[in-house]
């Protein structure tokens, strides 16, 4: 995979091409911790998808975790989930750290809606109750699409929106990937991930005002997608958010 470059601009500049954009306030986000070699986290992989099915708007984001990757499951043996980086499970003990409301801890599957609110993932109501409870809106989104690259141009709706340090991530995801699992507590199974996260990159932070823009390069391969997410450096909550159209 090649590794998100980009840069900082300060005006947008029309390019040849059809343009799409993608403004968003307040979208809300989930992110399911998760692991193949988790018995319990399947369901969980599957509520995700049938919510990124009744909801388009809705940010739904796999972090494949690695500290099952090491577990031996008695004669079914060890199963290392292709898709976990220690860097999410870096990111999951840092929502940990923070006062979040509803079932913390670190575990699988665990699912963090909007930054502020922790859920059993494979619990649809407690899901679901977290996704109805307000969060921050005090910052504009868009995603515009010309060619091969993404316009990426963030802006607080007031000097009074508190951004603080609030920094901008370049989310990149597999939207579907099937797995046939060999070993580990899954062994035998067929799971089908979506949206699976492969990459976060910090653009930058955002403006106490006026408009912060970024240009970044686009994947080629239909089947990654991206999202923008604008939260504080430390974690939590998400201020705003954003998916690259299609």
């Amino acid at each position: 995979m090649k590794r998100i470059t980009w840069h900082k601009t300060h005006t947008v500049c029309l390019l040849a091409g059809v343009w799409m954009s993608s403004a968003v306030h307040a979208s809300s986000v989930i992110e399911l911790f998760t692991s193949q070699g988790c018995y319990s986290c399947p369901p969980a992989e599957e509520l995700l998808a049938e919510l990124i099915e009744a909801d388009d708007s809705l940010i739904a984001l796999e972090y494949h975790v690695d500290y099952w990757d090491t577990l031996v499951y008695g004669s079914a043996g060890q199963w290392v989930d292709p898709f976990s980086q220690p860097a999410f499970s870096a990111r999951q003990r840092g929502y940990n750290q923070k006062p979040l409301k509803g079932r913390t801890g670190v575990y699988t599957p665990q699912a963090i809606v909007n930054g502020q609110y922790a859920a059993v993932g494979s619990i649809r109501k407690n899901v679901e109750a977290a996704l109805a409870q307000p969060k921050p809106d005090g910052v504009d989104v868009e995603i515009t699409r010309a060619d091969s690259g993404w316009q990426v141009s963030v802006s607080p709706r007031s000097e009074q929106a508190g951004v603080g340090d609030a920094q901008v991530w370049f989310v990149r995801y597999q939207q579907r990937a099937t797995t046939e699992i060999t070993a580990g507590e899954n062994k035998g199974l067929s799971l089908t991930n979506h949206n699976i996260v492969l990459s976060m990159e910090a653009l930058g932070s955002v403006g106490e005002s006026g408009s912060t823009d970024y240009e970044v390069q686009a994947d080629s391969d239909e089947n990654i997608g991206c999202a923008v997410l604008v939260q504080d450096n430390v974690l939590s909550p998400i201020l705003a958010a954003a998916k690259c159209p299609v």
